[in-house]
């Protein structure tokens, strides 16, 4: 897959500059982003009329959805990569700008006092603010159906997600499921009755948000952008954290300035946080189960199912903690 990235970076960059000589490959990283980690930054440089040109982009695998929303959420004022090149144009790859900075994660990482977790919890989470004070129905209204009233867009969703999770703990080896029918049960008695819906980015992770001069330069991997409660981009965030091993203090305190500057940059509610928490480590650890089935099984899996293949265990231990969990959240004062 790297070969095809490269060469489609380079056929870009030869269409768009027709006149351009010496192009060459600077250096290519694979990141490990997106549902199939076939993501790289591909680096060129080139030379028009003697003087030397470089660019810095980012290749992956697209269908034509992902662009749409890319230019929609650019037009809105949102930091996102630039399209360079369409899917259709170079043989389903994307290709975008790559962005500078590094991502929140590196930062975090990084910080050595107290106020350097406080300032860029607020700065992580205006960021997400900003995303989702967006109008959906202008910016994305082919995501979801503008007709529907938000409880009921949430409970179809929800409803289509339940059958399928059933199909899957079906195919199940036998006794697989038993942890998961209990946690269908626990999910089903706690359905959202009040959401605050909006355009969520889907993946909201310290990963995924690009921090430069202590501000979000750019906010990328947006291929499972929904429109969902607002819950649904901060449910992971204290297993996110817990998985850094940073003190427990500092992610205690990440996480509660997080919510805090949410809330207070943001007019939606974060009240359906265990709900939410508890389906989405509920479908990780589905997909954790799948995958390491598959391997069992001796059937190729690519890296991301084999990385939660890997984790599965965690992944069974936080669900069974959100489970059990006092269901507290973070409300506006």
């Amino acid at each position: 897959m790297r070969d095809e990235m490269v060469a489609a970076v380079e056929a870009v960059v030869r269409r768009q500059h027709p006149d351009a000589e010496h192009v060459e490959l600077m250096g290519v990283q694979r990141f490990a982003h997106g549902d199939t980690g076939e993501v790289h930054a591909v680096d060129l440089s080139w030379s028009i009329a003697g003087t030397l040109r470089v660019g810095q982009f980012v290749a992956r695998p697209s269908d034509e959805a992902q662009p749409r929303l890319l230019g929609a959420l650019a037009e809105a004022g949102l930091p996102v990569p630039e399209v360079v090149a369409l899917p259709a144009e170079t043989g389903g790859i994307l290709v975008t700008t790559r962005l500078p900075g590094g991502d929140a994660l590196d930062a975090l990482r990084a910080a050595g006092m107290r106020w350097e977790l406080s300032a860029l919890a607020f700065t992580f989470a205006r960021a997400l603010g900003r995303i989702h004070a967006l109008d959906w129905q202008v910016v994305a209204p082919w995501l979801a159906d503008p007709e529907d009233t938000p409880e009921d867009l949430v409970d179809r969703q929800f409803d289509t997600r339940w059958e399928a999770w059933e199909t899957r703990l079906a195919a199940l080896p036998p006794g697989t499921g038993d942890a998961f029918n209990r946690a269908l049960h626990w999910l089903d008695a706690r359905r959202p009755v009040e959401v605050s819906l909006c355009l969520c980015h889907g993946d909201y992770g310290l990963t995924n948000v690009l921090i430069a001069d202590d501000e979000v330069a750019g906010v990328i991997d947006w291929e499972d952008a929904r429109v969902d409660d607002a819950s649904y981009d901060l449910a992971l965030l204290p297993t996110e954290l817990a998985q850094l091993n940073l003190p427990t203090g500092d992610a205690e305190l990440f996480a509660q300035a997080t919510y805090g500057a949410y809330l207070q940059a943001s007019p939606r509610t974060l009240g359906n946080l265990p709900f939410y928490a508890a389906a989405r480590l509920f479908e990780r650890a589905l997909d954790a189960t799948e995958a390491a089935a598959a391997i069992a099984g001796g059937q190729p899996v690519g890296p991301r199912a084999r990385r939660q293949a890997e984790r599965l265990p965690e992944t069974l231990v936080e669900l069974a903690r959100a489970l059990a969990g006092d269901e507290r959240v973070p409300w506006r004062a």
